[in-house]
């Protein structure tokens, strides 16, 4: 009797802080997802030189936006199917480029169907939160894979917010914010 090897598909570990980038097939870049002020972004992982922006394309509609209700686990999006990078073959979408990047790459999202007339799709986000790239609230920045610290989150919520170590140290506390900075970071009391 001959035994079978069991292949598993590679998956995004969870236990680890880093930050999780991914590098299609096709190209040579670093590129992971994020978020701001409830936008889902495709992002350069690390700043490029001639790159004018971090950000490639806005992943989500604006027109859909309540019609994808909250659900319990993972966040969920409605893909914006008119949105490019201009790295998809001939008639492939956004989404099908992210979803196709081959068995070596683990899945970054799940496609849960069609929304909007075929103008959206719904995924959800299979990355943790903690590996996606941050928003700095504060100085409007994108955290990078090259940061030797992590952006600290001042709000939990839904897709919460952050703020960069030199902006946490900065900013006044405001109610609504929590306090989960790392020990190394010295906390000031502003009255």
């Amino acid at each position: 009797m001959t035994r079978q090897r069991s292949i598993m598909a590679p998956f995004i570990e969870t236990h680890t802080p880093e930050i999780f980038k991914f590098t299609p097939p096709s190209l040579t870049l670093d590129l992971a997802l994020g978020h701001k002020n409830g936008d889902w972004y495709l992002l350069f992982a690390r700043p490029y030189p001639t790159a004018d922006s971090r950000e490639i394309s806005r992943l989500n509609t604006r027109r859909g936006r309540a019609k994808c209700g909250l659900k319990l686990g993972n966040p969920h999006f409605l893909f914006d199917l008119g949105t490019a990078s201009g790295w998809e073959k001939d008639g492939q979408t956004l989404l099908g480029f992210l979803l196709d990047m081959g068995p070596a790459h683990p899945a970054i999202l799940r496609n849960w169907g069609a929304s909007g007339n075929g103008q959206a799709m719904e995924v959800e986000v299979l990355i943790p939160e903690h590996r996606l790239l941050h928003w700095c609230s504060g100085c409007a920045s994108w955290e990078a894979t090259t940061n030797s610290r992590r952006w600290i989150r001042v709000r939990k919520t839904r897709l919460p917010c952050y703020l960069c170590p030199s902006c946490y140290l900065v900013r006044p506390r405001r109610g609504c914010w929590t306090q989960e900075a790392p020990a190394e970071f010295e906390h000031t009391t502003v009255i």
